[in-house]
């Protein structure tokens, strides 16, 4: 595909001013050749007319056609040729948002994944920031209540912080209320000034008791009806080890120590009802193939990139334009 091909015109109305030039030339020919047939007759003007002596540059161009010219790519300037600029990548990243939920309560701090599942868990988040470009990520932690960790934001490293002191983060009540961590982050997301697309990451060790099951799964049918796809990763083994305490001890229930264990196909049916996937953490990147790659990003693809992008040629029209300005100026002044 030759220029001619893919020439736009930005104001193409302007490029009705180069007619001008031929207008007044033909307004001006006729004029002369009335004068002419009014001074002599006919078959006498050869005889009567001279013919100016130009040599160079000036005996091909006259000053009224370099100045013709100089209209005619002023003109041109004006209309704005362009053409389309070859674009590398017709699509652009989406934008959407990520609120992590997580999990920090006492069984967090069970060591079937070393050093601990907490631990294990802020790695693994580090390992998802460096796998989502230019999106919002937010973080709520919860135990008995929720509370807003890190705000949304697209600064990874702002994030990465937060991520730095949250093993020293001690929360004013105990317990687990997955139900109430869910549903308060539904609420942030919308309270968002940018309504982006959104999905809520829940990494939890899936310690659910019986009891609370029924809320924990009206609260994810709420996120379905919402549009917010659940993506949970389990931290923790399903053998699972006792609940440590502060000073070397062990939670214990009627005399026996509480033994908290992964309950991944409770998870993996969960986050199936709001349209979204499961993985256990693995030590390969696995798992986040399939809740990242295979999963969020493909819930929020990249989108075609409508704005077309030109590379502007006026500029050097009109820069041609004021070569050849300078010149028929030039060229008078040397006349006189």
């Amino acid at each position: 595909m030759n220029l001619w091909q893919t020439l736009h015109w930005r104001e193409p109305l302007w490029l009705l001013l180069a007619l001008f030039p031929l207008l007044l030339a033909a307004w001006g020919y006729f004029q002369q050749r009335r004068q002419a047939q009014t001074y002599a007759d006919p078959h006498l003007l050869p005889w009567v007319q001279v013919t100016a002596s130009q040599h160079g540059w000036r005996k091909w161009l006259s000053p009224q056609t370099l100045w013709a010219i100089i209209w005619l790519l002023f003109a041109i300037s004006l209309a704005g040729p362009r053409i389309p600029q070859t674009q590398p990548d017709d699509l652009r990243p989406a934008q959407f948002d990520v609120l992590v939920v997580l999990d920090i309560s006492r069984s967090m701090q069970v060591t079937d994944l070393a050093p601990n599942r907490l631990q294990r868990a802020a790695l693994e988040l580090h390992e998802f920031l460096s796998l989502v470009q230019g999106s919002r990520v937010g973080i709520v932690v919860y135990g008995a209540r929720p509370h807003l960790f890190a705000p949304l934001t697209n600064d990874a490293n702002a994030v990465r912080f937060y991520l730095q002191h949250l093993e020293t983060l001690v929360l004013p009540t105990h317990g687990t209320d997955h139900a109430a961590a869910l549903g308060f982050a539904q609420q942030e997301l919308a309270a968002r000034e940018q309504a982006l697309p959104a999905a809520v990451l829940w990494i939890t060790d899936g310690d659910i008791p019986a009891d609370k099951y029924s809320a924990l799964q009206t609260r994810v049918q709420t996120l379905q009806t919402a549009g917010i796809p659940l993506y949970s990763l389990g931290v923790g083994t399903e053998d699972g080890e006792a609940i440590p305490l502060p000073g070397g001890k062990w939670l214990e229930h009627a005399g026996q120590a509480v033994r908290s264990r992964l309950d991944s196909a409770l998870l993996q049916n969960l986050t199936a009802q709001a349209a979204g996937s499961y993985s256990a953490v693995k030590d390969d990147a696995s798992d986040w193939q399939t809740l990242y790659t295979n999963g969020i990003a493909q819930a929020f693809p990249a989108t075609t990139n409508d704005t077309q992008q030109w590379q502007e040629l006026y500029v050097w029209t009109l820069l041609l334009g004021m070569v050849c300005a300078w010149l028929a100026i030039r060229g008078r002044k040397n006349e006189a």
